[in-house]
């Protein structure tokens, strides 16, 4: 009976199935279409991961420590690394390459005599696959094999073209190594047969700077490495030398370009199992790759991209679930006449509930179906090409189950959203459908147990949440990783949500002023039109609400993927500060120059960054003291303008001047070699034992580079004879190099150095006449003017008990009336 009445109901009714029959595909094919955009986005995330690593840094290297050299105990090794890295990483191995290394401590001859002690050490090794990526620069390659003897081992090497430089040892130079230093009868004979030099040094096959063709500095000795082939490192030094230890190593070269995203979180589990499986039987064994590392970063990156598409999914599909309410609460109006003849006639509430929504249901079969081939066109032709992971190159992606799984849930939340509309219809009778439409609700359910204040609430209680946690993500304490809260990313869908059922309680109250002024100052026919609106106002304020919620959802949608791209952008460039960053052990005015010469350079700021440790109330702490040129600063760095109240270059100009109150120094005369101060050290009487006080002047020239005067020691200046309270000149010569770019100079600063050990109690020292020498002695100096005046010098900042003092009193006058 069902299906013969659902037949006829569609015959009659098909315009409004088609409708519901369009929300219910929208929300499969949203939902599918969410599904291939995420996996879309996690792909190429992953992908700009790995490409933007370099390779040899992704590979891992297996390095086992202190083992004995002799076969027997390198075979079982070997064989136990192979072993693991194919059960673990086989799917993405494209090779294992070898290397050995002796150990550092063997002193190195070119005299077939065992040294008690040397500054020199050689090291064997050898490395698979070195002849094919190195060159010889002269000589040849090893060819004869190594042989054995009671005095030893001999064999041939090859020796890199940096050592070479650095030892002088050539082709046809014969050096010997001790494994057992102090012991002559026994030593690695090597005859250099070649000279070599990387092809190519930065090639992934080194896995980092080839350190093998230059000398290794070890503490207080140099360790010079000798390439010699596998079969002489084992067959000769190791058979001969069997207790000797060295370091082994793996190369294992991954093609990270084989890893997708679904193999993530197992290739993250496989490179932690490998170095368990090692350990198992060589303890101490490392394994060492940033392919993990990388995995982890995009991991919280794609948990941080993904949030605005769980945010765009929620607010689509809240937009769909009211578009079929309302098209439902429509369509039931004129569905409850029908619903009410077939309870007359004896139909039960579930017959006409199947009756009302069987035909949604299976609409929504049909959508599960077509949804996520729809979904996978979208994504295909129109999401996937505003992704460029790998610089202009396609990635293709394919239907995948989680399509069809997130299209059914769509599926299920529309129909159910239809079935229990269909419900509340099916469970009025004839009498309380007639009822309904002769006196029709002035206002929505909703609103008439103030759902809309339950809305306002929770709006609130997650946006101070959000507030609280500075964004939509939640870090977990065990593994340190960045987790969605779904509670919080929900806030917007709240929000939209409020604002609806808002606009519900106003949009009623509105309709009903209109036909009380209207009748007052309009047509009848106008008043008449206003009033019907004002009986039933409820489907023209949903449909309003209809629109205001499809203008927000299109307003999001067109500037979901700038503002993703856009934040994407600004990510990166917070990461690296600028459009492009060189960094170095330091940087040269003329570099500066050169790199603002390149065509298409704007502005080039060399940036200082050094570790400092903290005075006053934060000693002990350590902080970063960064060092900028304001002007080329404040062009060059990116700035973004939440980051400050102010403005980059508002901020740099502060810099420009001081703010601490220093004035400039004192001139000093073009002429002079030399600069000098009286200096009375009467205060530190009690302590004539034990003054080792160095003097220093500062001078700063004027491109603004600062020099320090040595002006000399205290205690070389303290003599029996010569009492300490006596006036002392000390004097100290100008430094050198001095151009004529560098005039004028000036004196800024007078300062005090001395030993940790000694410990003085307060005192003080008296300064006066700070004199410029142009001869050998300071009567024929100038004594320059301006040091005796008030405010003109201040202490520096000391942390300690008592802060220090700069005092002009006549007590500490050489001559004249203060100093």
């Amino acid at each position: 009976m069902v299906y013969w009445l659902l037949r006829r109901r569609i015959r009659y009714s098909w315009g409004l199935l088609v409708l519901t029959s369009f929300g219910v595909l929208a929300s499969v094919t949203l939902m599918a279409t969410g599904a291939f955009y995420s996996r879309g986005l996690a792909e190429a995330g992953l992908r700009h991961s790995l490409a933007s690593q370099a390779p040899d840094i992704l590979n891992a290297q297996v390095i086992a420590q202190n083992r004995p050299l002799g076969p027997d105990d390198y075979e079982p090794l070997r064989h136990q690394v192979e072993d693991a890295a194919q059960s673990r990483v086989g799917g993405l191995l494209r090779g294992i390459g070898r290397l050995g290394r002796a150990q550092t401590g063997m002193p190195l001859t070119t005299e077939p005599v065992s040294p008690r002690r040397s500054q020199l050490g050689g090291r064997p090794f050898f490395m698979t696959g070195f002849q094919e990526h190195a060159r010889l620069v002269e000589g040849r390659w090893p060819q004869m094999p190594g042989n054995v003897s009671d005095a030893g081992a001999e064999m041939e090497a090859v020796i890199g073209a940096s050592a070479v430089k650095g030892v002088g040892f050539g082709v046809g130079t014969r050096v010997f190594i001790w494994p057992f230093p102090g012991d002559s009868s026994q030593s690695i004979t090597l005859n250099i047969v070649g000279v070599a030099e990387p092809v190519d040094a930065r090639e992934e096959f080194w896995m980092g700077p080839p350190v093998d063709f230059s000398i290794a500095e070890l503490a207080d000795a140099q360790v010079v490495p000798f390439y010699v082939t596998e079969d002489d490192f084992f067959g000769a030094v190791g058979s001969r030398f069997p207790t000797v230890v060295g370091d082994f190593g793996f190369h294992l070269y991954l093609d990270s370009r084989l890893v997708t995203y679904g193999q993530v979180d197992a290739i993250q589990e496989a490179m932690d199992g490998l170095e368990t499986d090692i350990n198992k039987r060589y303890a101490r064994t490392l394994v060492l790759s940033r392919l993990g590392l990388t995995l982890d970063e995009f991991q919280r990156e794609l948990t941080l991209a993904r949030i605005p598409l769980y945010v765009f999914i929620s607010l689509f599909v809240v937009v769909v679930m009211y578009f079929l309410v309302l098209i439902a609460g429509i369509a039931g109006r004129s569905q409850a006449v029908e619903a009410g003849l077939l309870r007359s006639r004896g139909a039960s509430v579930a017959q006409v509930s199947a009756v009302l929504a069987l035909a949604e249901g299976t609409v929504g079969l049909l959508a599960v179906a077509v949804g996520p081939l729809l979904a996978w066109v979208i994504g295909r032709y129109l999401l996937l090409p505003t992704m460029d992971p790998l610089g202009g190159r396609d990635f293709p992606l394919s239907i995948s189950a989680d399509m069809f799984w997130m299209g059914a849930a769509g599926a299920v939340l529309a129909v159910g959203v239809l079935t229990a509309t269909a419900v509340g219809r099916a469970r009025l009778a004839m009498v309380e459908s007639l009822s309904a439409r002769s006196r029709p609700p002035s206002s929505p359910f909703l609103l008439r147990y103030y759902f809309d204040i339950l809305a306002l609430l929770a709006v609130g209680l997650i946006w101070w949440q959000i507030q609280g946690r500075e964004g939509f993500v939640a870090r977990e304490l065990a593994d340190r990783g960045l987790e969605v809260d779904p509670t919080i990313v929900l806030g917007p869908v709240l929000g939209l949500f409020a604002a609806a059922v808002l606009l519900m309680r106003a949009l009623p109250l509105i309709v009903r002023a209109l036909p009380w002024a209207s009748a007052r100052s309009g047509s009848v026919w106008v008043a008449f039109s206003l009033v019907r609106l004002a009986r039933d106002p409820v489907p023209h304020a949903s449909l309003a609400v209809m629109l205001m919620l499809a203008a927000a959802l299109g307003v999001f949608g067109a500037t979901f993927q700038s503002s993703f791209a856009n934040s994407q952008q600004h990510q990166a460039l917070y990461r690296v500060g600028g459009d492009l960053v060189a960094r170095g052990p330091g940087v040269d005015a003329d570099r500066v120059e050169q790199v603002a010469a390149i065509p298409g350079v704007t502005a080039v700021s060399p940036v200082w960054r050094q570790s400092a440790a903290l005075f006053g109330a934060s000693a002990g702490r350590s902080a970063n003291l960064i060092a900028v040129e304001p002007d080329a600063f404040a062009q060059a760095a990116w700035f973004r303008e939440d980051f400050a109240d102010e403005s980059l270059e508002e901020l740099a100009a502060r810099l420009q001047s001081p703010s601490n109150g220093w004035e400039a120094g004192l001139p000093l005369p073009e002429n002079t070699s030399r600069i000098g101060v009286w200096v009375n050290a009467s205060p530190l009487e009690d302590h004539a034992g034990m003054i080792n006080l160095n003097i220093w002047a500062r001078v700063q020239d004027a491109r603004g580079l600062y020099r320090n005067v040595a002006l000399g020691n205290l205690s070389d200046t303290v003599r029996a004879t010569d009492p300490l309270g006596a006036w002392r000149f000390m004097e100290g010569e100008m430094p050198d190099a001095l151009g004529p770019d560098t005039w004028p100079l000036q004196v800024v600063a007078l300062f005090l150095s001395s030993s940790s050990f000694n410990h003085l109690t307060d005192a003080g020292i008296y300064f006066d006449d700070l004199t410029a020498l142009v001869g050998p002695s300071a009567t024929e100096g100038v004594v320059i003017e301006g040091f005796e005046e008030p405010g003109g010098w201040r202490p520096f900042a000391i942390h300690g008990p008592q802060a220090d003092e700069a005092l002009i009193a006549p007590e500490a006058a050489y001559q004249g009336n203060s100093g």
